[in-house]
């Protein structure tokens, strides 16, 4: 599978999102639209993120205790490593994310979770 990174992606390469048991995955099952947004966000950002977490098979979801619905298992989420210092760059990353359109965010001690699902609430943030 193909894992060069799109014209529109200035950061991300499709690897990154790759479900640890299934190479190429990324590439396969995460939804591009989606990626473009967080570039997006990488972007405003002015600092690096890390992808920790992106397509998930149902097995992998299931062994790292993911929800039974969860965005990741349709390639529209992803956790993201916030460098330090981590409690004003989760800010930045907040207002970034929020502008770009993403209205479901996660706080998690060492990520932040975002995801576009189209069945869960909207305008919702929680912390792990």
């Amino acid at each position: 599978m193909e894992d060069s990174k799109p014209a529109e992606f200035k950061y991300f390469k499709f690897s990154e999102f790759d479900s640890p048991d299934v190479p190429g995955s990324g590439a396969a099952f995460m939804d591009v639209a989606f990626v473009r947004k967080l570039d997006a966000i990488r972007i405003r950002c002015g600092f690096p993120l890390r992808v920790s977490s992106g397509y998930r098979t149902a097995e992998h979801n299931a062994k790292v205790g993911g929800a039974a619905k969860s965005a990741h298992c349709l390639g529209v989420a992803a956790d993201l490593v916030i460098p330090e210092p981590q409690s004003g760059n989760r800010m930045t990353f907040i207002k970034a994310a929020l502008a770009e359109g993403i209205t479901r965010i996660g706080i998690g001690k060492t990520f932040v979770h975002v995801d576009e699902s189209v069945t869960a609430p909207k305008n919702v943030m929680w912390t792990y």
